[in-house]
């Protein structure tokens, strides 16, 4: 059949072409959206790795909206530039208290630098910070552990914890010692005593005595307040009683006899009655003592009774001394004795004294009264200590102190001991 017009052919066949340029494009479209995504994603993925993107991001956003905080709240404290910033300004951190300081201190500068945990590239670099009420914490300062957030401890709280620990060890050392003493004994050996809870201890200041040889007095703001004496027996001879009270004696300890260290007997200072007669002719007041070796309390009460019967007549008024010692470079009666047992019978004797209404003294070093008697048992006596020193060390309340054994005194022509009073016994 034939065409009647030729147009639609040509019509037909130009659309066609028309179509394969459509789908030309498409194709192309495709593939170049195609390199994109691809390229896209491995970028991506890249920024992704290396964190740079997303923290720099995050870094602008968060130094925005510090910046905007500032502005709404009017606050113009702390400067932020570019490369200046505090930990504080980055909420990246997200840091707990920091227990920073108050009260005004001086600018810190060129603190460090602080490097992004994710990028390592640097955040924050050296820092400046205006005198104000409050201390910035910087990263730096936590870096070397002087904030609370790395939970170390504080280099000053350790010392004083230290400080406290060597205090409680000093405290515990001095209450130990406090609670023993060191006795020398006469052979030169030494040993810890435990001292008594139960028995009185003295309270004297040794700083107020005052040793002007011969006399030894206690003062007590600023006034003599002790009594000085002078041990006499037959070995002082004839002794000036006016020129030993002139010297500065106020009373004297007289012997009045012993028992025979082996024998057993008793026997009277052959120069007790005068010696009692003149002390008292010159004023000065009388004490008295029996060296005793009893080695039971029937010996001890017979030695208090021949005591008591040869003071009878006479003003004493200070302490009648029981003195019981070991003899050196011989054996004694009282060395079979034990603690138990030496301590009965000085008690014997002391309850004796004071049954007659005089006043009853135990006389001894450390070493005898600390190791030799139960002083627990005793301890309702006035103590006569002897130390040769300038200043006693028995730990227990004591009235009077030998305070040297071998002197030299106007009155007396040869060696005498002498003796301080802390108590004036004759009120």
């Amino acid at each position: 059949m034939k065409l009647q017009n030729d147009g639609y052919y040509e019509e037909e066949h130009g659309s066609g072409s028309n179509m394969i340029y459509v789908y030309m494009v498409l194709i192309m479209s495709v593939v170049i959206l195609g390199v994109t995504a691809i390229v896209f994603w491995v970028n991506s993925s890249k920024s992704r790795n290396d964190g740079s993107g997303y923290a720099a991001a995050v870094a602008q956003r968060d130094a925005q909206t510090a910046q905007s905080a500032n502005t709404a709240s009017g606050s113009a404290a702390t400067v932020i530039s570019d490369n200046k910033l505090t930990s504080d300004d980055l909420d990246i951190w997200t840091l707990p208290d920091t227990g920073r300081t108050t009260g005004g201190s001086k600018s810190n500068k060129n603190n460090g630098t602080v490097k992004n945990q994710t990028t390592g590239e640097t955040v924050i670099e050296g820092s400046s910070e205006e005198e104000s009420g409050d201390k910035a914490v910087t990263a730096d300062e936590l870096a070397k552990g002087k904030t609370s957030v790395y939970d170390m401890p504080d280099k000053e709280n350790i010392k004083d914890e230290e400080d406290t620990q060597e205090n409680d060890k000093k405290e515990e050392k001095d209450k130990e010692e406090e609670s023993r003493i060191q006795v020398k004994r006469s052979d030169g050996t030494k040993e810890w005593v435990d001292l008594s809870q139960d028995i009185e201890r003295n309270d004297y200041d040794y700083a107020n005595l005052k040793y002007q040889k011969p006399v030894m007095n206690y003062f007590e703001e600023g006034k003599i307040v002790s009594k000085c004496g002078a041990d006499i027996s037959a070995n002082q001879g004839d002794v000036d009683f006016s020129k030993l009270k002139k010297a500065g004696c106020d009373f004297v300890m007289i012997k009045i006899g012993a028992r025979g260290y082996s024998s057993g007997n008793i026997v009277f200072d052959e120069k007790y009655k005068d010696n009692l007669k003149a002390a008292k002719k010159a004023g000065l007041d009388i004490g008295v003592y029996f060296c005793s070796q009893a080695v039971n309390k029937s010996e001890v009460r017979e030695e208090a009774d021949e005591l008591l019967d040869a003071i009878a007549d006479y003003d004493v008024k200070y302490p009648v001394a029981f003195v019981m010692e070991t003899v050196e470079g011989d054996m004694a009666r009282i060395e079979a004795l034990n603690m138990e047992d030496r301590t009965s019978v000085a008690k014997a004797f002391l309850d004796r004294v004071y049954d007659e209404g005089y006043t009853p003294m135990l006389y001894g070093d450390k070493e005898w009264l600390l190791t030799m008697l139960d002083m627990e048992r005793l301890s309702d006596y006035d103590v006569w200590y002897a130390q040769d020193s300038k200043e006693p060390d028995y730990p227990y309340e004591f009235g009077m102190w030998q305070y040297d054994s071998n002197t030299s005194v106007n009155g007396v022509s040869g060696k005498v001991a002498m003796s301080m009073s802390f108590t004036d016994y004759s009120k």
